[in-house]
């Protein structure tokens, strides 16, 4: 077998990669240029589509979008010789347009589009392979899949779901939601989400968001009793799972925890402009309140609530949805 970096030489040594992945299979060379962070642009690029982002590829070693290593320990060799892909000349190879999808740490949307441009079932094979050979790369071809591939990749999905490994749930839940039928997907997550420990429960909700549905405010009032550490990732899942203000107003009734679940969502729900200061979810999705609610009526239930739950944060919180709806502070 040749080298997984230069693809050129033998492979002579094996250098571990991390628990759980596979070792990097190199030629002496190579595996000297790893070790001192000094790969030419094309062979981090061959490695880190095998890979993934581990510790020996991280980017504060390299540049993941021209494979330049920037902080070498020793001097690299001829690296323009071996230029990273560039992608118009590898947009109509599918084998390295995946290989480009992995290599990126944020998979861009033209990406994405051009390999909806191939047969799903063969990008559903490549992607097969590629996990097949290095289970340590899965969050990337799960992402893909989902993506990409969607309902013809759900047996595939259901069979590595039943041998995932522990603390897996977020990698999965976009592929899950989109290959999956809705009431299997919901079950298997919230299911697992019921199952798991209560101290990673406000971190695991996030695989919900991919529903964008109702059902999953029905799933939080269901748990609340659960719901012990109310961080922003509860108002973010509400506000994005068509969030009403018929909801707040029940939750605002209803009191802790779902009462400050619904003032965070309704800060996500009013805010307008650029939201540079949320989540790059946020800022895509752009939540509103689907029942459109007047201004005047929100502001006025907010303050009946201030009567009975005034602290800092309840305080804060309604401040921020004011001004968000009137552009004023209280």
């Amino acid at each position: 077998m040749k080298c997984e970096s230069c693809n050129i030489s033998e492979i002579e040594i094996q250098e571990p990669a991390g628990e759980g992945q596979n070792p990097f299979r190199l030629c002496l060379a190579c595996h000297n240029k790893l070790l001192n962070n000094a790969l030419r642009p094309l062979e981090f690029f061959n490695l880190t589509a095998i890979h993934g982002h581990t510790y020996l590829l991280h980017d504060d070693f390299y540049d993941y979008d021209t494979g330049e290593a920037t902080q070498p320990l020793i001097e690299i060799v001829d690296a323009e010789k071996y230029p990273f892909p560039n992608f118009e000349q590898i947009k109509n190879d599918l084998n390295r347009l995946i290989d480009f999808s992995f290599v990126q740490y944020f998979t861009t949307d033209f990406v994405i589009n051009q390999l909806r441009q191939f047969n799903s079932l063969e990008v559903l094979k490549i992607l097969k392979e590629k996990t097949q050979y290095n289970r340590a790369i899965n969050y990337k071809a799960y992402e893909i899949v989902g993506k990409v591939v969607g309902g013809a990749a759900a047996e595939w999905i259901r069979e590595e779901w039943a041998n995932r490994n522990e603390h897996e749930l977020l990698i999965f839940a976009e592929a899950i939601t989109k290959c999956l039928p809705f009431n299997e997907a919901f079950k298997l997550i919230t299911k697992d989400l019921e199952n798991g420990d209560e101290k990673f429960l406000s971190e695991n909700i996030s695989a919900l968001l991919y529903f964008q549905s109702s059902n999953t405010l029905d799933w939080m009032e269901q748990v609340s009793d659960r719901i012990k550490n109310i961080s922003s990732n509860w108002g973010r899942l509400a506000a994005s799972s068509q969030f009403s203000w018929d909801r707040a107003n029940k939750w605002l009734s209803t009191g802790r925890p779902l009462s400050l679940i619904a003032l965070d969502s309704l800060i996500y729900c009013t805010t307008t402009g650029k939201r540079l200061n949320q989540s790059p979810w946020l800022r895509q999705l752009n939540p509103t309140l689907i029942d459109q609610p007047r201004p005047e009526t929100v502001a006025n239930r907010l303050h009946e609530y201030l009567l009975i739950d005034n602290v800092p944060r309840t305080k804060s919180a309604v401040e921020t949805i004011i001004k968000n709806l009137f552009g004023i502070t209280i």
